[in-house]
């Protein structure tokens, strides 16, 4: 980030140089004239560096201090710049103090204005050899007098960009990536055309203007900031998270390791093995704006992958439908044996950059045993209903836990993590599945 932004940062000697032309502009009216009868001057003191002191009189502008030898002839001594903008500077200065802040013998300054409302604003720097004056954060409180914070205490996009700004009731703001990851951080000021943020460490600072419409212009970095009610990456949920589409539809069958356990009574010879899926279509129907998917999910199990029990036995695979965007798990409840699409009807809504889609479906469940080389065949047949232009369906194999207490766990998901995103579920390893895209 601090590589990346231009920060808006005028360094000291810069300032000096265009604080001494306006004060020549300023004190030009009548040659000759005492420039301290002007009025500019709002206070004075004594600036000690190494053991020697100098008499100063102080102006101030919305953006700086400048500290004028106590001369007739306005001769500029030094100067402050602030750390942001100050409208209100010249009727809200207050005090400045040139004492040793630090104890090291040198002057530092301290500005302090009391605005309109009666807010404080104390800005302090401390004398630095090489530096010269260097804000301190630390030793500084910002009012928030400049303007109305509420309007943007909260979470800002910065648009093309993985970043969000959050802006706090305490006038501190952070940018943030799409893992909530702070990547930037400090105070800000609020004025009449927007807001000015200072960064913390470096002293730097970034001013963003308020639209029309309420946004935020980043003239500097040309960028554009829009407040949302959460963090949503541009960034697919799966292709951010490495999950990646391993399977196609219609191209045979794709070996799923531990893709099916079986067990006796309450667990008894808990065992995992691989399994085998595929998917083949029925029909793939638009019309009215609606897209009609009918697809048959097939599970192969072989012989060798279920033990020998010496009675009843359970045999589970697991497999659900998500949303390539936002990783959401469209949730259904566990179907145990054959079952009818009457049976498993659900309706779950996907929202994805301010775009939200009705996604619709029902399926059956058939188990079949000693169906060719295989000891046994799940069938479970799909359909669905969505929008025309949603193209984020996935149905996902899983594999199986490594126990069977986390087995019965999964089997109440429905109910412990409904909707929830994919790696968020327990008992769910999201690498060790197979990825169908069902919308190519």
């Amino acid at each position: 980030m601090k590589n990346r932004w231009k920060h808006i940062f005028i360094p000291v000697p810069a300032m000096v140089i265009c604080l001494n032309l306006a004060a020549c502009g300023d004190s030009g009216d009548v040659a000759g004239d005492d420039w301290r009868a002007t009025g500019v001057v709002v206070g004075s003191g004594t600036i000690t560096h190494n053991g020697e002191s100098v008499d100063v009189l102080v102006t101030v502008s919305e953006s700086s201090a400048a500290f004028y030898r106590d001369l007739p002839e306005q001769v500029l001594f030094d100067s402050v710049s602030f750390p942001m903008n100050i409208p209100d500077a010249a009727q809200a200065f207050n005090a400045i103090s040139f004492e040793d802040i630090d104890g090291d013998g040198e002057s530092d300054v301290l500005v302090s204005f009391i605005h309109e409302n009666g807010d404080a604003t104390e800005l302090s720097w401390i004398w630095d050899p090489a530096e010269r004056y260097v804000f301190r954060e630390d030793l500084s409180t910002a009012a928030l007098s400049g303007g109305d914070l509420s309007e943007y205490v909260g979470l800002w996009e910065y648009q093309g960009e993985n970043l969000w700004l959050r802006i706090r009731e305490d006038a501190t703001w952070e940018f943030v990536n799409d893992q909530d990851e702070v990547s930037e951080y400090g105070t800000l000021w609020v004025d009449e055309y927007g807001i000015t943020l200072h960064f913390d460490g470096s002293g730097d600072t970034l001013q963003l203007d308020r639209t029309v419409s309420g946004d935020l212009m980043d003239i500097t970095n040309g960028g554009s900031l829009f407040p949302v009610e959460g963090i949503q990456s541009q960034q697919p949920y799966f292709t951010r998270n490495g999950l990646e589409i391993n399977a196609a539809v219609e191209m045979g069958t794709f070996l799923l390791g531990n893709g099916v356990c079986s067990y006796s009574g309450l667990g008894d010879g808990y065992n995992t093995a691989d399994c085998y899926w595929e998917i083949t279509k029925n029909g793939d129907y638009t019309h009215d704006g609606i897209r009609e998917l009918h697809f048959d999910a097939i599970c192969y199990i072989p012989e060798d992958s279920i033990p020998n029990f010496d009675q009843q036995y359970t045999t589970v695979t697991s497999s659900e439908l998500y949303d390539f965007y936002t990783g959401m798990w469209l949730t259904t409840s566990t179907a145990y044996g054959n079952s009818q699409r009457g049976d498993n009807y659900y309706l779950h809504t996907v929202s994805w950059q301010e775009n939200s889609y009705l996604i619709e479906f029902a399926y059956s469940t058939n188990w079949q045993y000693n169906v060719g080389d295989w000891a046994q065949v799940l069938t479970k047949s799909y359909s669905v209903y969505l929008p025309e232009e949603y193209n984020g369906l996935v149905f996902a194999a899983e594999a199986q836990p490594g126990s069977y207490k986390d087995t019965a766990k999964r089997m109440q998901l429905d109910s412990i993590s409904p909707e929830a995103a994919i790696m968020d579920i327990d008992t769910v390893d999201p690498y060790s599945s197979l990825y169908f895209s069902l919308c190519y």
